[in-house]
Formats: C-alpha cells, structure tokens, sequence
C-alpha cells in the first residue's frame, strides 16, 4: 500500500467515526467509495496521482467537519474522528496484521463493484452500511474471531453480488 492509500484510509477511518454519532451527509457514501477505489483508479503522470489523493483526503476532511463541526477545534479531542494510525496495523500481531489487510482488500473490492454499478448504490443499503462497519473495525484492535466474523460478512456479500 503505497503512502498516499495509506493516507486515504486513515482520514477515512476518522470521517466514519464522525459518522458513528452524528448524521452522514448525502454525499458521504459516495465519498467513501470514491476513496476505497483510489488504487485502482488510473493515472497518466505520478503527479496526477499525487493530486488526486490530495483531493480526496481533502474532501474527507470537508466531509468530516460537515458531519461532526465541533470535533475540529475540540480542547479535548475523544479520538473518536481522528485520523487512525496506520503503523497500528503494521505493527499489530501477523494474524491480526493479515485480517486487517484481508479485510481492507475486501471493502476496496465491494467498493469498485459499486462505483462500477451506481445505481447499486441506492438499492445496495446493506452493503453501504458493511463498508462503514468494516471500517470502524479496521480503526479498532479486536480478537481475531471479530476480524474472522466480518471477513465471513465480506464473503457472503461478495457471493451475494457474485463478485470474485
């Protein structure tokens, strides 16, 4: 995962907390699948690249202030939309590293189903909601059974929308 996905996800894991206790905009979906399918989006120059996760990881934090204002300038942050680290990943436990990145891997694959398929996007609540769950879950350290459960979310959904 190059510096710049990296970056993406983690503003995208703090945009999901913002939504956790506070109302998604109409627009928070489609953001949150647009930057799950920045890796495969295609490039000419390394700089459009460059440009284009910036763009993303500013409209993320757009997003966020819309959804959850006060977190912004908070004198005492809870943590809840911060941007996630993600060295926790990479230095968390092998099994759990490898549920992680499984995991991850599974939400950019139902995510590029849904940007390839936009009308999904409004009959697909439940995959809509997935993407948000396993994002929560990405931002958290849990035992490895609930990374297990929710990959085997991820596969019944994939098998539901017979993706690959």
């Amino acid at each position: 995962m190059t510096l710049q996905e990296e970056h993406i996800i983690s503003t995208l894991i703090g945009l999901v907390g913002a939504c956790e206790t506070n109302p998604k905009t109409s627009n928070t979906d489609t953001l949150i699948i647009k930057a799950l399918v920045f890796p495969f989006m295609e490039y000419k120059t390394l700089d459009e690249k460059t440009l284009l996760s910036q763009e993303i990881i500013n409209e993320i934090y757009i997003e966020k202030n819309k959804i959850s204002p006060n977190c912004a300038q908070c004198s005492s942050p809870c943590g809840n939309t911060s941007d996630y680290d993600m060295q926790r990943i990479y230095k968390a436990k092998e099994p759990i590293r490898k549920l992680k990145l499984q995991l991850l891997s599974e939400l950019q694959n139902l995510a590029l189903h849904l940007y390839q398929h936009p009308n999904q996007m409004t009959t697909s609540e439940s995959e809509i909601l997935f993407l948000y769950k396993a994002l929560s879950f990405l931002g958290c350290d849990r035992e490895e059974e609930a990374f297990i459960q929710i990959l085997e979310e991820a596969n019944h959904l994939r098998k539901e929308l017979a993706l690959f």
